[in-house]
């Protein structure tokens, strides 16, 4: 017994059996976040591009269209697990960069000064939509002539290590990534009825 004890035969190869799972799974795991920031950054540039590219444009009819084929375009080596690509959510502000993500304005009632809108106290309806909101912006709407929107583009990258998704992403094989930039649009549409 005392020969096996002192034995340290097969020692390395014991110590390599232990860690090799560790090293294995940090290994995926970095080119995983890898993947997926790199997707994340072509998502960025690519919705950065496109809304520069729509806001000069001269059809203001097509700019959701155009800004969904110049983001595609960018994204183009990465692939989507659910085949559906890109998705756009435009919403517009008024002229003022200040208005976006902001409440709609209220008066607070003095019994409860909570700071908080409580239904029935009044507002200022901005988008129109006949309801207090907490974001003044008119959804799905890609704005007029100099007003500021908001486009925010929704991605599913697909993963390259499908056990490390479900393990550490939201349970499914795929990651969603999303990429937001606010512009105004130009000041004169040259064609409107494009």
């Amino acid at each position: 017994m005392r020969m096996l004890i002192k034995d340290r035969n097969g020692i390395a190869t014991m110590e390599f059996a232990l860690i090799a799972p560790v090293i294995t799974v940090l290994l995926f795991g970095f080119l995983e976040f890898a993947w997926v920031e790199s997707a994340r950054s072509a998502l960025e540039s690519s919705t950065m591009k496109a809304a520069r590219l729509i806001a000069a444009s001269d059809c203001p009819a097509n700019r959701e269209t155009q800004m969904i084929q110049t983001i595609t375009r960018g994204m183009q080596h990465v692939p989507s697990s659910d085949g559906q690509g890109v998705t756009i959510k435009a919403v517009s502000y008024g002229s003022s960069f200040g208005d976006v993500g902001e409440p709609e304005p209220f008066v607070d009632n003095p019994a409860t000064k909570n700071g908080k809108y409580d239904v029935g106290e009044t507002f200022t309806d901005v988008n129109g939509n006949g309801k207090w909101d907490p974001d003044m912006g008119t959804s799905g709407s890609v704005g007029g002539a100099g007003q500021v929107v908001s486009y925010t583009a929704t991605f599913r990258v697909k993963s390259l290590v499908p056990w490390i998704a479900s393990r550490f992403g939201d349970g499914g094989p795929d990651y969603p990534i999303k990429a937001s930039t606010v512009i105004r649009n130009e000041p004169i549409f040259r064609n409107t009825g494009c």
